[in-house]
This record gives C-alpha cells, sequence and structure tokens, in this order.
C-alpha cells in the first residue's frame, strides 16, 4: 500500500472512531437504545423466514433464541457505542466471523443481516434532532464501521474455512507407517480445528464395544471418559438404547451422520446431559472403511455450536475427511482387527517401557540332530499382577519411535543373558526382531554395535530379523543393512510366504537365513498337498540360494517330521518347544538332548511329504528308489496291513507301471488319511 493509499484509510479510520465520531455517537445513543430491541426481534423475524437461516435459527430452540437475541442486541450497541475502538470492532468481528462460518451462516446472510443494520440507521437518523449535514456524518460514521464488521467477518470465516481445507491437503502417512502414528498425526490436526471440542477415533472391541482408541482436542479427555464409561459406552446393537446414537448408526449403515442440536435430538438421549455438561452442541460420525466396503473404525467431531456439521461445505469437507482417512487405514499397517481401549492402551505403553518388558526365547532346532541351533527372542509384557500380555495386543500401539525404544530395551536384554552364558554354549546364536522403521534411524547400527561391545559379545552370535511383510524401499534402509553385514551381524527374512516381494528382496538384501511363515502352515491338516508344495518349495529355494531355511510354526511331532521330510534343516514352534522366559530357559538348556529322528516314517503327514518330495525329485540318488529300502513300505506294513490296494499301488509306483495313475491314486489315499485323522 503506498503512502496516498494509507493516508486514506487512516483518514476513513479518523472519520469513524475518531472525537468527532465519539461526539456525535453520543449525541443519538439513547435513539439506538431505544429502538435496538425492537429491531433484534425484527432481525430475526426477517431472518427466520430465510431458508438457511431458518434452518440454522430454529436449531437453537427458545432458550437459544432468546441468548442469541441478547447477544445481537449487545453487538448492536458495541457496533455504535462512542466508546468503540477499530480494534475492538476488528477483534470481536473476528470472533463472530469464526461463529458464523461454523454455524454455516454463509456471506450471503451476513450480507442480509447489515442490510437491515442500515435499516435500523434509517429509523435511528429519521427520530434525531440532527441537521442534515451531521446525519450525512452519521450515516458515513456507521457505514463505515458496518464495513469493517462486515470485511472482518468475512475474512474470518475465510480462515476458518481455509483451516478446515487445510487438513485434505497435508501430505498423506507413507506407505507401511504405523497406524498409532498416522492416526494420531491425522487426529491432533483434527482436534486443533476452530469449534471442535474432541476428535476420538473409535473402533469395534470383540464383545461389540465401540471403544475409544484414541482422541484429541481441549475436552478429549472427558469426553473419552464418558465414551468408555460401562453404562455409556457405545454399541453396536441396533436393539440397545447404547446403540441408537451416531457412531454406532454410521458404522451399522456405512453413511455418515450429523446432528445439529446434540440437546434436541432423540438419537442422542442417552449422552445429551454429558454433553450439555461438556459444552458439546453438534457432531458429526464419520465411518473409515476398508478395501472391502467393510467399517473399521470411525472419526467422531464434537463441536462446540450448534449446526455446526451442517452447512454444504462442512459436508464437503466430512466428505473429503472420510476418504483421507480410508486411505490413511489401507496405507498403513493397521495392526489389530479390534480395538483396545485408549485407557489400557496408554497402561501397557507405560508398562512396557516402565520395567515391564520381559524378553521369552524359543529354541530353533536342527532336525537332523536334535540339537539347538539358535534362539528367538519374542517380548512379552509383564503387568503388576503377574499376568503376561502378548506381542498381538501391544506391538500394534507402538509408533516408530517407540518401536526403536522396544528394539533397544529387548537388544539389552537378550545380549546380558547371552553374555553369562556358560562356555560350551559360546557358538550359540540369538535374533530378535527390527521393525524396518527402526532402519531409517541413522543411530540404529551404532546401537547395534555399542550393545555387543558392551557385552563382551562377537557380532556373529546375534540375528537380525525383518519381517517379510514391511517395507523396505528406502536407502538408508538398505545402507543401513549393509552396515550390519559388514558389522557380522547375521540377517533374517523373517515370515517368508506372507508378502509379495520375498524374490526381488532376496536378490539384492544380504540375508543369512529364511524363515518360513507359520502361517502357511495353519492350513496343513485341511490342505496338505497345497501346504506341503509351498513349504517344500521354499525349501529348495533356499537351498539353491544358499541360505539357511526354518521352518515356524511347528505345532506338532507331524509336522515335525513332515518337515524334515521336505528338507528342511531347521524348524520352530510349540512342536519343538514353547516361549520360556530367560530365567527358565537356562533350565531347558540344560536338561535338553539331542537326539536323531526316529528312521523310516512314522506319520500319514511325513508319508505325505515324502510321497511328494519323491515325485518331485524322481531319480535323485538320496531318496529311495527300491521297495525294500522306501520309508514308505514301513509305513503302510504299520498303517495299513489290511489294506492290500495301498500296498499294491505303491509296488507298482517303483515298478515304473502307470507312474502318473499310481502316484495320483497314492497322494489321494495318504490326504484321506491326513484330512480325516
Amino acid at each position: 500500500m503506498d503512502q496516498d493509499s494509507r493516508a486514506g484509510v487512516e483518514d476513513r479510520n479518523q472519520a469513524a472512531y475518531g472525537a468527532q465520531a465519539s461526539d456525535l455517537l453520543q449525541r443519538v445513543a439513547g435513539h439506538f437504545q431505544g429502538v435496538g430491541d425492537d429491531f433484534v426481534d425484527s432481525f430475526y423475524g426477517s431472518l427466520v423466514q430465510a431458508g438457511p437461516a431458518g434452518d440454522i435459527l430454529r436449531v437453537l430452540g427458545e432458550a437459544g433464541m432468546r441468548s442469541l437475541k441478547h447477544q445481537q442486541s449487545a453487538h448492536l450497541r458495541f457496533l455504535v457505542a462512542p466508546e468503540t475502538s477499530r480494534e475492538q470492532l476488528l477483534q470481536r468481528a473476528e470472533t463472530v466471523g469464526r461463529i458464523h462460518a461454523l454455524v454455516g451462516a454463509g456471506n450471503s446472510l451476513l450480507v442480509r443481516g447489515h442490510s437491515l443494520y442500515r435499516t435500523l440507521l434509517a429509523a435511528v437518523t429519521a427520530g434525531s434532532d440532527l441537521d442534515s449535514e451531521q446525519r450525512y456524518a452519521l450515516s458515513r460514521i456507521v457505514e463505515q464501521r458496518l464495513q469493517d464488521d462486515v470485511q472482518r467477518q468475512t475474512e474470518a470465516a475465510e480462515r476458518v474455512q481455509a483451516s478446515y481445507w487445510s487438513i485434505l491437503s497435508r501430505p498423506y502417512a507413507a506407505t507401511g507407517a504405523p497406524w498409532p502414528d498416522a492416526s494420531a498425526e491425522e487426529l491432533e490436526a483434527l482436534g486443533a480445528l476452530p469449534g471442535i471440542r474432541a476428535a476420538l477415533l473409535l473402533r469395534l472391541r470383540q464383545d461389540g464395544v465401540l471403544t475409544v482408541e484414541r482422541s484429541a482436542g481441549g475436552h478429549a479427555r472427558d469426553i473419552a471418559e464418558v465414551m468408555q464409561g460401562p453404562h455409556t459406552s457405545v454399541l453396536i446393537d441396533p436393539d440397545s438404547p447404547r446403540g441408537q446414537g451416531l457412531v454406532a448408526l454410521a458404522w451399522r449403515s456405512l453413511l455418515p451422520q450429523s446432528t445439529p442440536s446434540y440437546a434436541n435430538d432423540p438419537r442422542l438421549a442417552f449422552w445429551s446431559e454429558h454433553a450439555r455438561r461438556l459444552g458439546v452442541q453438534s457432531s458429526f460420525a464419520l465411518p473409515v472403511l476398508d478395501a472391502e466396503g467393510h467399517a473399521v473404525a470411525c472419526v467422531y467431531l464434537y463441536g462446540a455450536y450448534p449446526n455446526q456439521f451442517e452447512a454444504d461445505w462442512m459436508r464437503e469437507f466430512g466428505r473429503g475427511l472420510q476418504r483421507r482417512w480410508e486411505q490413511t487405514w489401507q496405507r498403513c499397517r493397521a495392526g489389530n482387527a479390534y480395538a483396545l481401549p485408549q485407557e489400557l492402551a496408554e497402561t501397557y505403553r507405560r508398562r512396557m517401557f516402565g520395567g515391564g518388558l520381559e524378553m521369552y526365547l524359543q529354541p530353533v532346532i536342527d532336525l537332523r540332530g536334535g540339537q539347538v541351533h539358535s534362539l528367538e527372542a519374542l517380548a512379552r509384557l509383564r503387568m503388576p499382577d503377574g499376568s503376561i500380555i502378548g506381542p498381538s495386543q501391544f506391538l500394534p500401539l507402538l509408533g516408530n519411535t517407540e518401536l526403536d525404544q522396544l528394539f533397544r530395551l529387548g537388544l539389552r536384554q537378550v545380549l546380558a543373558w547371552l553374555a553369562r552364558q556358560p562356555a560350551q554354549r559360546s557358538d550359540l546364536t540369538v535374533s530378535l526382531n527390527l521393525a524396518p522403521s527402526t532402519l531409517l534411524n541413522p543411530d540404529c547400527v551404532d546401537w547395534v554395535a555399542q550393545a555387543l561391545d558392551a557385552h563382551g559379545l562377537p557380532a556373529r552370535r546375534l540375528q537380525i530379523e525383518l519381517l517379510e511383510t514391511q517395507e523396505l524401499h528406502s536407502a538408508a534402509q538398505r545402507q543401513n543393512l549393509d552396515r550390519l553385514a559388514r558389522l557380522g551381524v547375521r540377517l533374517a527374512m523373517d515370515d517368508l510366504g506372507s508378502g509379495y516381494s520375498s524374490l526381488e528382496r532376496l536378490s539384492r538384501l544380504p540375508f543369512d537365513v529364511i524363515k518360513i511363515d507359520q502361517g502357511l502352515l495353519a492350513n496343513l491338516r485341511t490342505h496338505p498337498v497345497r501346504v506341503l508344495s509351498l513349504v517344500g518349495s521354499l525349501i529348495q529355494m533356499a537351498h539353491d540360494l544358499h541360505r539357511e531355511a526354518v521352518v515356524e510354526g511347528l505345532e506338532d511331532a507331524d509336522a515335525v517330521e513332515a518337515v524334515g521330510l521336505l528338507g528342511a534343516a531347521y524348524g520352530q514352534g510349540f512342536g519343538l518347544c514353547t516361549p520360556l522366559p530367560l530365567p527358565a530357559i537356562d533350565g531347558w538348556l540344560d536338561g535338553h538332548r539331542a537326539a536323531l529322528p526316529a528312521a523310516g516314517v512314522r506319520s500319514a503327514l511325513g508319508a505325505l511329504a515324502y510321497h511328494w518330495r519323491y515325485m518331485r525329485g524322481r531319480g535323485a540318488p538320496t531318496l529311495h528308489d527300491h521297495l525294500a529300502t522306501c520309508p514308505l513300505t514301513g509305513f503302510l506294513q504299520q498303517a495299513a496291513p489290511h489294506d492290500p490296494e495301498a500296498a499294491r499301488r505303491h509296488a507298482q509306483l517303483h515298478a515304473g507301471d502307470d507312474i502318473d495313475t499310481a502316484a495320483h491314486w497314492l497322494r489321494e489315499w495318504l490326504v484321506r488319511r491326513v484330512t480325516q485323522g
């Protein structure tokens, strides 16, 4: 603005707010006071007939209208008060403009209101004893003040809307980011918006309660406490009074739900008294859907003003916000299918980093001779009452910074245990899981090196496991993996077969060990051929790539036998040993005795595994080609002595007589033995 323009503005300000303006307004102050209340009644009588304005005003109810009229009379007196300065007027206009934007009073309504103000001005000047020059000056004074008021209210309303729209333009969470980090960041931004009392994220518990997983905003704690009370929590049951609210309805209908007046909405009568106490006047529930269109969460916004979520622009914002949360869910590692209450989740976090973390160890066994090959460290949480919480309950609660801290705490525990082991266990290796996000920390490798040095251990006795399903695209992650490998730490790809990037990752990253996902064995008894084919192929791939292969999830002796016959050298699972706390693992190791696997084939599952491998590698010198020495001969004699057809088909296979038919018949016979028990 140039000097002449600034001078013009100062002149107008002086004319509307200076001493002369104050004197003139003082002369007609009584006239404004006398007609003000009548004007306000007329003002709202006119507005209530207008469509959008009428909708807003009818939401208020009788008590709300009385309060609004009182505030409007006060605002009118303030506008024409002799002592009002421009700074004071702009400050109040900023507040009023923000409120108008939030209740849905658009610019057209604002202009209409100020047009009625001008009508009042005409009535005041007509009834005054001012001469024509003074009346003109008065009209200029009030007109300038009205313009300042309208302009600042309009600017304030635009700023409010811009703050809401800016939520939708923020960068998305990185693909694979932890859900706790991403949802907390999104919710904090919502809780800081104008007019938001609280923003809650609710997810379903196994008992059908929609529980608060996270909250943000000035009144979030108090509101979340109500929403998690034993008699005020939200149910999805449509027959319960607690299942009638907006969140439950949004969850069941998969559509956004809102109320312009919390106090007057019969659906919310169950919670209305709490809402009044906490200053909540409106609310907006947005269901979050997964890729299949199922509800997985609900974002619930509590408004400080009536009608806050009903305006067209706010509805459009809600649609954009719903899409944003759905994208965030799909991009993130979402963790548990069911939610934990916010208070319980925070209890777990405090306990984990307050001395409750305990590392358990589970042996990895050499299936060829029964020796302990290595041990995997698994995190557990011991509560003050002695109960143990498994990792599936607390790991999904952790963000990246907390995962870093968990790794360091676990590393110290397992290395301290390893350093105490006697000389005869000097070759024992312990593996520890590492979140790929921790690999992004430039200090990650230094933490490992310093911990090994502090406990006087060579790097080869530590193995780091990374989940195959998690992202490893960053150059920093790959560089840290290379640094760990150069340090001498062994690297394992955990849960091979549970993701999509296995082959590409194996080809470019320095893994020493491949751990085959235990989830692949979940259907071993129902679809045995499919499972054995997948597991057998992965074992062979590990051999071809000169990597060690460890099969996880071996729950019983039959599974141990089967994967051993497929060629697996190492196995892990409850069928070999359960995870044990550090004090108990010492005793187990002292009492463990290595033993060679039993000769021959003992189980139907083992027989099927051997048959699959034999047919896949016919002619391999390590397999038995002669009927008399074939392990299946002994199995059939023991398991089916009265089934000559099985023995005949087996003999036909070895004789080379219609091999495909004989192999198919024998495979299906073995499958029935496995699936039917």
